[in-house]
This record gives C-alpha cells, sequence and structure tokens, in this order.
C-alpha cells in the first residue's frame, strides 16, 4: 500500500491559500451544505439556520458557527478524515473534505465543536496545531499523514441540550492579525461569501431577483452574521449605487445590464450582471464593490482580478475594473479547483472561456465608446473655456498690442468651429446610442442638447483697420435673436490707471507690451512680467 507522507498536512494547511482569509469562506461553504442538508430534512419548523463569524481580537480568537445538522456523536471520527468527503459533486459546495483544515495554518489550537439534535452530548475535536506544524517541520521525523493527525487530536464529550444542533470551529492563539480585522473581514465575505443582495443597491437588486426568478435560477442565499464580543451585524453583498472616485469625482450607478448563456436544451450554462455607469476609468479600490466576480453556487471563484483573463488582448484586461458585476456558473461540468482560485480543468473550460470571452467584447466596446464620448464632451468643454477666457479679457481690457486682439479673434473662430464640430458629434454619438440599444444610451443618449450661441460681431478699435473683432455680443440664454451690445476690445493702456500717460508714451508702452508678448510665448510668465513693470509705471 502507497505511503502519504506528513508534507501533504503542510500542503493543506500552511501552504493551500495566498490570501489566509479563505478560511472564513471555507468555513461557511461547510455550513451552508450543512444547512442544504438542514433544509432538505426540516430540522426546524420554519427551515431558519444561520451561521456566525465572532472575532475576538484582544483573545486572539474566532468562532465561526452554524445552526444547522450538526455531527452526530457516533460519527464523530468522520471529523478526523481527510479528502473522504460523501458529499454529492455538483449539488453540494465543498465536496473535497479538506476545507475543514485551513484553519490549523493559522492557530495553535483548532477546535471542532458540535452537537446533533436529540443528542444530550456535545462532541469537542481538538487539534493541536502546533504540535502538528513541529512534526511537519521537524525533517527527521518520517510518520505518516494519518498517524500526525491522530497523534495531534484528541475527543470529549460534554452535556448538551438534547434540542440544539450547531457545528462550531474555533480556532485559538490566531498568529496572522488580518483574520482579526473584524471590519476588513465584513467587506471580505460581502462579496465572497453567499449573501442577498442589500436593499441600499435599490432598484438594482429587484431587477436582479427578478431575473432570477424568470428563468428558473436557484440562488444559495444564506443569513451570516459577522461580529465580535461587542454585537454582530448581518451582512450582505457589497453593492451600492455610488462610486466613490476621490480623481475623477464620484458617479451614480445608473442601470445593470445581464447576460446569459444557455446549451441546445435550454438550460443556463452561466449567467451574469454588470454596472452601466460613465465609465471614466477604473473603478477605485477603496469601493468593496470593484470588478466581475466569477462565482459559483453564489461564492466567489478567486478574486476581483480573476474575471480579467476572458479579455483577450493584455491591453483590454484593465476593463475588468471599469464595471463591478457577477458572472454566475450554473452548469454541472464546471466546478472550482481545490484552492478555489479559478474552475478545474477540463475539456469544458476551454468551450466556457471562448462563449464569455466574446461576451467580454461587449464591455471593452462599451469602453471604448463610452471613451469616444467623453473625449467629444471635454473638446466642448475646452472649446468653452477657451472661448471664456479671451472675453474676459476683453471685458478687463487686458490686451498688450493690436496684434494679440487678432490673434485672439483668429482663437475665437477656432473654439468655435471646434465646439460646433464636436456638438454635431455628440449628436451623432446619441443618435447611434439610441439606435442601437446600447445600454450607454441611458446615459449619454440622454444628454441635453447644446445651443448654439448666437455672436453679434464688432470692428476692432484700431482707428483705420477693417480688421474684424470675432468675439460675441450676445449668448442665446433666451433662444436665438436676443443679443445685448458689448464694448469693442481696448488695449491695456486705454485703462483708467494710464491716464497720466499721453498718446506718445501709451505708444512707447504699447510698443514695449507688444515685443514682450512676442518674445514670451509663456501667458504665466508674460501676465508676471507685465504687471510688475505697469506697477512700476502707474504707482
Amino acid at each position: 500500500m502507497a505511503r502519504i507522507g506528513k508534507y501533504v498536512i503542510d500542503s493543506l494547511t500552511r501552504s493551500m491559500y495566498e490570501d489566509s482569509r479563505c478560511i472564513y469562506r471555507e468555513y461557511i461553504q461547510n455550513a451552508a451544505d450543512q444547512i442544504d442538508i438542514a433544509r432538505e430534512q426540516h430540522i426546524e419548523e420554519n427551515d431558519y439556520y444561520e451561521i456566525h463569524v465572532r472575532i475576538f481580537r484582544s483573545q486572539r480568537r474566532i468562532e465561526i458557527e452554524d445552526t444547522a445538522t450538526g455531527v452526530s456523536a457516533v460519527n464523530r471520527d468522520t471529523l478526523k478524515d481527510v479528502a473522504t468527503s460523501q458529499k454529492q459533486r455538483g449539488k453540494r459546495k465543498g465536496f473535497r473534505g479538506i476545507g475543514r483544515l485551513g484553519g490549523l495554518g493559522y492557530c495553535t489550537t483548532l477546535t471542532f465543536e458540535t452537537s446533533y439534535k436529540g443528542e444530550d452530548v456535545k462532541t469537542l475535536m481538538h487539534w493541536d496545531a502546533a504540535k502538528m506544524n513541529r512534526i511537519v517541520d521537524d525533517e527527521f521525523d518520517e510518520s505518516e499523514a494519518g498517524n500526525v493527525i491522530d497523534d495531534c487530536t484528541s475527543f470529549e464529550e460534554q452535556p448538551e441540550v438534547a434540542a440544539k444542533h450547531y457545528f462550531k470551529v474555533i480556532l485559538e492563539n490566531v498568529t496572522d492579525d488580518r483574520l482579526l480585522d473584524v471590519a476588513n473581514i465584513r467587506k471580505y465575505l460581502s462579496m465572497v461569501a453567499p449573501v442577498d443582495y442589500p436593499t441600499q443597491f435599490g432598484i438594482f437588486s429587484s431587477k436582479i431577483k427578478r431575473y432570477i426568478q424568470n428563468n428558473g435560477i436557484k440562488l444559495d442565499i444564506y443569513n451570516i452574521y459577522v461580529g465580535d464580543e461587542f454585537g454582530e451585524e448581518q451582512i450582505y453583498k457589497g453593492y451600492t449605487t455610488k462610486i466613490e472616485d476621490a480623481r475623477n469625482g464620484d458617479y451614480d450607478i445608473k442601470d445593470i445590464q445581464f447576460f446569459d448563456r444557455k446549451d441546445s436544451d435550454g438550460k443556463i450554462i452561466y449567467w451574469g450582471w454588470y454596472s452601466i455607469s460613465e465609465l471614466r476609468g477604473q473603478i477605485p479600490a477603496n469601493n468593496v464593490a470593484y470588478g466581475i466576480r466569477l462565482r459559483c453556487m453564489n461564492i466567489q471563484i478567486g478574486d476581483e482580478r480573476t474575471t480579467r483573463n476572458f479579455f483577450i488582448a493584455e491591453g483590454d484586461k484593465r476593463f475588468a475594473q471599469y464595471f463591478f458585476g457577477e458572472l454566475h456558473v450554473e452548469t454541472p461540468l464546471l466546478m472550482p479547483d481545490a484552492r478555489r482560485d479559478y474552475l478545474r480543468e477540463c475539456e469544458y473550460r476551454s468551450i466556457f472561456e471562448g462563449m464569455v470571452r466574446n461576451d467580454f467584447t461587449t464591455l471593452k466596446d462599451l469602453c471604448n465608446e463610452a471613451s469616444n464620448i467623453r473625449g467629444i464632451i471635454k473638446n466642448i468643454t475646452k472649446a468653452e473655456e477657451g472661448q471664456k477666457t479671451i472675453e474676459k479679457k476683453r471685458e478687463t481690457s487686458s490686451f498688450l498690442s493690436q496684434k494679440e486682439i487678432e490673434d485672439d479673434d483668429a482663437k475665437y473662430e477656432r473654439f468655435k468651429k471646434n465646439k460646433e464640430k464636436a456638438q454635431q458629434q455628440l449628436e451623432k454619438k446619441k443618435r447611434e446610442t439610441e439606435q442601437s440599444g446600447s445600454p450607454l444610451g441611458f446615459i449619454y443618449g440622454t444628454l441635453p442638447t447644446p445651443l448654439p450661441t448666437t455672436h453679434n460681431f464688432t470692428k476692432s478699435p484700431a482707428e483705420n483697420s477693417d480688421a474684424t473683432s470675432l468675439f460675441p455680443t450676445s449668448v442665446a440664454d433666451d433662444g436665438p435673436g436676443v443679443t445685448e451690445e458689448r464694448q469693442s476690445p481696448r488695449l491695456r493702456t486705454d485703462n483708467e490707471i494710464y491716464k497720466k500717460f499721453g498718446v506718445k508714451e501709451k505708444n512707447v508702452i504699447n510698443a514695449v507690451y507688444n515685443a514682450i508678448y512676442n518674445a514670451i510665448a509663456d501667458e504665466d510668465m508674460r501676465e508676471g512680467l507685465i504687471k510688475k513693470i505697469e506697477k512700476e509705471l502707474t504707482k
């Protein structure tokens, strides 16, 4: 008979997960399976069951308890078994029988405390994790895995109320501080655990539930509470209707979009949904919900970056973080791998990946389309800001020379044409999104049409010049045709502070200012120098 070496224990405990928080997922997954069995057996008349995660930081102690079936005293030895799960594949969330060992890598003592309905005892199984790790790390110890487990475990029984039924995992002297951070664990489980959609997700929660019902989908949901010695809170999925973005400004989720694939018999292979917003860029990681999460039986597979690989081009992978949402695997032909990092390798996985990649091209196209529309809007804004800058110069009589007036007239005309061109492009994009049925039409298709600005132009102040000034004399706030005369642009030396100078002196000053205008392209530098000269001349 083949020997199973002790190092398999290390592989299933300390070396199993990159993220230590995964042990919460594993224990909750096991609890959820037992709740399913409890519901099938109707252990409780109302079939209401709970999962409690209690974190006692000061004691460095964690308790994870469910009110499901528990384990009978006669079957207590099954708690020592490794990889001998009797769970049916494709029906239960866990089926390998290794998940309950996960906590051994992060504490000195692991205890399973359980009671079975109708029995007046509770069983406690203690794992001496510290001793187990010492044996595994001793290179001269050649013990087999089974012998190590027998040597590091012990049982005891205590009285219990016969009506009680539960299973509790207790980790003592927890070695990883992150496992003791209640707020962090709440956020983690809100995106990983099989919980319900929150009421604060508003109408979108209702839309998802309606879609599930209309398509005959079963979504596993459990009552999970997370807290400490001061109290517990029920957790829900971490979705909200607003994206917090310190760089670009907060913005709202406007809608959600669904997608799915069915086989030839009409059975759903997978389904999912994603958020529709202005798609300003990747959702910042300070938001609990970001990225489209891969899920199986409503438990997350991998992390927020896993679905990036459904974009073919490397440069397109960033688009996965422009949305948040979910991709639920429904077909029994696919199941999570042992670490639940991804789906187990099989022939059908490649077919699945091809279908999802095809669906995700829509996400890429939406991101590119939104970027194009934002670029057009940016061009309109840039043109309007350019016009306002020149109008302000006119109002403050800050021109340095006749050449500057003429240059700004030409600039103003370019801004005007750029704005009109961009407005036409925006209108075209709006029509395209509406006609194509694009979900972006819900956002960009409803943008107000910018009103054209109506301008009257006056002559430039040069005594004998025919140059036309391109400054607006009115804005069509009250509709086209309503105008308001504005005074012609004046040179800086026409301001009141230069009244002590005669015509010849003003001509000299104008010549100096004109030379500065021609010599210094940087407006801020030029203005700084002019102000210094102006201050000396007019004091």
